[in-house]
């Protein structure tokens, strides 16, 4: 062998014990991480398959080990409903565990499942607005793109109440007519004059009732003034039972 061909040799050896000692120096990889990995990319291929059942159990495999990232996505699993019961809570706790792992993107999803809702979870606004902003401040551009577009909203208006129909006004009743009132003759007299005269010895205006005097022309007597009592029932029953008490008669009254 040459003398070049011997320094070709050598330069190749030197290369390749070169990269087998920085092989050696070189970190190897953290057993676990190579676990979770594992469960991870299983999971990401089984639901890339529509296998959402096992995407769920290899994504909780590598939760428990520590997978922040699986977390994140177990939490998407349990608030859409795939592979696994629809549960709002177990959404949020997912999402919790993501988030408290240092996965920014599980503040922003915890904030907007806080701010819809979930399955069985309610709504809370302060909540939800608490997780955005903490994932904005992080830098994650779609929670400041959702503050944005929340600020721009227009203020909640009150619900208006329904406009309520007022009750139609009753029908009209008819009125009651009005009472035909009674009349009682007290007598006869041969001019008006007496007549009224006698009306004011009786005094009847103060029992309510009105004096009434009517002419009459009586054959071969000439003229002559019936005294009438007109008023309510009662009062000229009234006046009737003191008559009797007087023995004064007391003629009938006609309604």
């Amino acid at each position: 062998m040459n003398s070049y061909a011997k320094g070709e040799n050598f330069r190749r050896l030197a290369a390749i014990a070169f990269l087998a000692l920085l092989a050696a120096c070189s970190p190897a990889p953290e057993p676990m991480q190579t676990i979770r990995d594992h469960y991870f990319y299983g999971g990401l291929a089984a639901f890339h398959e529509d296998m959402h059942a096992e995407a769920a159990r290899q994504w909780q495999r590598a939760a428990e080990l520590g997978d922040s990232e699986a977390a994140r996505n177990l939490g998407h699993l349990y608030r859409q409903g795939l592979g696994v019961e629809a549960d709002g809570h177990m959404a949020a706790a997912w999402y919790q565990v993501a988030a408290d792992g240092g996965v920014i993107s599980a503040d922003y999803n915890l904030g907007m499942l806080y701010l819809r809702g979930g399955p069985d979870l309610p709504a809370n606004k302060e909540q939800g607005m608490a997780r955005l902003g903490k994932a904005a401040a992080a830098g994650y551009i779609p929670a400041k793109a959702e503050i944005e577009r929340l600020a721009l909203q227009p203020p909640e208006e009150a619900p208006v109440a329904a406009v309520v129909e007022p009750p139609p006004p009753p029908a009209e009743v008819a009125a009651a007519p009005a009472p035909v009132p009674a009349r009682m003759q007290i007598g006869s007299y041969r001019t008006k004059a007496a007549a009224e005269q006698d009306w004011k010895r009786l005094r009847l205006d103060r029992k309510g009732l009105t004096p009434e005097i009517i002419a009459n022309k009586v054959e071969g007597q000439g003229r002559w003034y019936r005294l009438v009592a007109v008023g309510p029932a009662e009062a000229i029953d009234a006046f009737c039972a003191s008559a009797a008490a007087k023995g004064m008669s007391c003629w009938s009254r006609t309604r």
